[in-house]
């Protein structure tokens, strides 16, 4: 079973991951993240939104694609900032300083 043979295509279409676990018949949402993640790993392109009520998503564009890369790139931005903070209180809790 392919989690992408049972995506829509489009954002306007996306199924919200409880929906689609359920479909699929994974006991828990984390379980379908999992599968969803190793999907992704062997090169399919699936999407997910958190807008609109959020989901998976198949791409219908070259825009969605740029918009899921755009909110990954934020994302990620964000998570380093985080950790570049938690890092500064650890270095001077411990007295080191980092490179």
């Amino acid at each position: 079973m392919k989690i992408t043979d049972y995506l829509p295509t489009g954002k306007e279409n996306a199924i919200p991951s409880k929906t689609l676990a359920e479909i699929l018949g994974f006991d828990t949402v984390r379980e379908l993240q999992k599968a969803i993640e190793r999907e992704r790993q062997a090169g399919a392109v699936i999407l997910s939104t958190c807008t609109e009520g959020g989901g998976y998503f198949l791409p219908a564009n070259e825009t969605e694609i740029r918009e899921f890369i755009r909110t990954l790139s934020n994302r990620a931005k964000n998570t380093r900032r985080s950790m570049e903070s938690a890092l500064d209180a650890l270095d001077g809790m411990t007295g080191q300083m980092r490179l």
